[in-house]
């Protein structure tokens, strides 16, 4: 019988690790410095979160609680614009496809979590503080943790280790492999106000992102009718901050929005005054040895999306999944480790990606101000992005379309995703619906059907047509199961979907035959006996730029390219 696995942190990395291991009937040692769940930032929630809490048993104990039911984001995003609003309706093929998400308070919510790791058979040791971790000790790890109570030292051996310490970092910090993010230098304060205003329609229990000169701010409605409502800004504010007071900064920033005061009551903030700064990140190495980085102590980005604790408990699914696989099968070992910092890295790269076009477009319809100049793309020699992959990705491109048409390309791809959510009125009101936007969305999936109808010859633009092996964590069971990837001779992948021999038959007949969208989507439809994902392959090889369609006349058929990110929508990575 093999040592347990040690997870250190018990945030939502940790728990739903912990849970996804005891899941796959792994024994399981979760160590926390903290004695009880602490408070932390980072209320509002994702519908993939739900989901992937839902598969593990936990909805009964998240619908006790009352969260505030969240069903999308709405933005007042640049000036003089019509809010927006990111819905998260979405269809559900499955039970556990979500149209909602929650707003919580994270101290209860964590130990929501913790409660129910330890009802799975996890042995939680709170209180203790890990010190060290060998990673690569022989055949197993070795975790050396003080234990609060009584200043004892511990030493735990176990079979492999996963770090979810949050931004601490343990071992990213030990090893150096946290590199900051050049592009979002950004801090936050933030408070808790009482709320004022009750929304009634489909606006009730939205997050409100709203814009003002020197960065944005966010409110998110929890459920004792309170708001938590905090300003992000650059980090050149900090000086400022210390100087005047972290209340008196951010009333300053509050009022320049004129949204919020009408939101919330700001004459009467009901805590401190709080700071964070500096919270954008990835780790150079996601896993290496025995040991597995989850949730915030691998990367964290820019908070405008609510992306954070998806992140963290999709990682928590994979380093579980990772873990499960390796304990049965060691040899594989740097296969796993591929495909877990790859996976991971691409989930995160899509928020990377998402909030740089978001931000390039808000720069262009706000007045000039030190924050929103800095968060703009400025070229395709921008050295802030040299390291994300979905910016090599973008300037794999300059070879075929020009620097300047790429760029508007990019950034418009956020301004085609606020106009279809934009409001018919200027102001924030009870009269918005779900509705007034589904005459957009028809609108728009017609221009994308006919665009892709007209497609009369697809060109496989990257010479070989290959396979390469991958995993996939399985939606129920949380096994990680081996899969295959199509691939292209310039190294290019489409990461979502699985593909199989009889797929790649079809795309390298792509060489010699012409085949236009309809019969390409009949022909792979009919390569896999499965749900059909025919047209939204195609889509994602268009967009990989792997795939290029023409038209009867032979000049090339456009297709708008999306921002892609997890968590929302009916196909989650897990």
């Amino acid at each position: 019988m093999s040592d347990p696995v040690l997870i250190i942190g018990a945030g939502p990395a940790g728990c739903v690790a912990a849970l996804t291991l005891r899941r796959r009937g792994r024994d399981v040692v979760l160590l926390e410095r903290a004695t009880e769940p602490a408070y932390k930032i980072g209320e509002s929630l994702l519908p993939g979160t739900l989901s992937l809490l839902d598969r593990l048993g936990l909805m009964d104990r998240i619908m006790e609680r009352g969260f505030v039911r969240k069903p999308s984001a709405t933005f007042v995003w640049g000036l003089g614009q019509a809010p927006w609003t990111f819905s998260f309706a979405t269809p559900r093929p499955e039970p556990w496809i979500y149209d909602h998400a929650i707003q919580v308070y994270r101290q209860e919510f964590d130990g929501l979590l913790l409660d129910a790791a330890r009802d799975a058979g996890v042995d939680i040791r709170m209180g203790h503080a890990v010190t060290s971790v060998d990673y690569d000790h022989g055949d197993g790890v070795l975790v050396r943790a003080r234990r609060v109570a009584d200043d004892a030292e511990i030493v735990l051996p176990g079979s492999y280790v996963v770090d979810a310490t949050g931004q601490n970092g343990l071992i990213a910090r030990e090893l150096g492999l946290r590199r900051y993010d050049e592009f979002y230098r950004s801090l936050a304060v933030w408070n808790y106000y009482p709320s004022i205003r009750k929304f009634t329609g489909d606006l009730d229990g939205t997050t409100f992102s709203i814009t003002f000169e020197k960065g944005w701010v966010w409110m998110i409605p929890l459920k004792d009718g309170t708001y938590s409502v905090g300003a992000v800004v650059d980090v050149d504010n900090a000086a400022e901050i210390n100087a005047r007071g972290r209340q008196a900064f951010l009333e300053d920033c509050l009022r320049a929005a004129p949204e919020v005061a009408s939101i919330v009551d700001l004459d009467d903030p009901r805590a401190e005054a709080r700071i964070i700064r500096e919270w954008s990140y990835n780790a150079e190495r996601m896993s290496m040895g025995r040991a597995f980085l989850a949730g915030d102590s691998a990367c964290f980005t820019d908070p405008l999306f609510s992306q954070g604790v998806h992140l963290a408990t999709q990682s928590g699914v994979y380093a579980g999944a990772a873990i499960d696989f390796l304990i049965d099968h060691p040899d594989r070992a740097d296969d796993v480790h591929a495909w877990y910092d790859a996976a991971y890295r691409e989930s995160y790269s899509q928020y990377h990606e998402f909030l740089a076009s978001f931000y390039s477009y808000a720069s262009e319809v706000m007045p000039a101000s030190s924050f929103w100049s800095k968060r703009r793309v400025q070229g395709l020699e921008d050295k802030r992005f040299s390291d994300k992959t979905w910016f090599a990705r973008l300037t794999g491109q300059a070879e075929e379309v020009d620097e300047d048409e790429l760029l508007r390309k990019f950034v418009n791809r956020s301004g085609n995703m606020i106009s279809l959510g934009q409001h018919l009125r200027t102001e924030l009101t009870d009269d918005f619906t779900e509705e007034e936007l589904a005459a957009k969305r028809v609108q728009w999936i017609g221009a994308l059907t006919r665009n892709l109808n007209a497609i009369k010859r697809f060109e496989w633009t990257g010479g070989e047509v290959a396979l390469v092996p991958t995993f996939k964590v399985d939606p129920m069971d949380f096994g990680l199961v081996e899969r295959q990837l199509v691939a292209d001779g310039r190294g290019r992948r489409m990461m979502k979907y699985a593909m199989t021999e009889a797929h790649r038959d079809v795309l390298a007949g792509l060489s010699h035959e012409t085949v236009g969208y309809r019969e390409l989507v009949k022909r792979l439809k009919h390569a896999d006996d499965g749900p059909d994902l025919s047209s939204q392959i195609v889509i994602r090889l268009i967009e990989a730029g792997m795939l290029k369609g023409y038209d009867g006349d032979d000049q090339p058929v456009e297709i708008q390219h999306r921002l892609r990110f997890d968590g929302v929508g009916a196909e989650y990575e897990v």
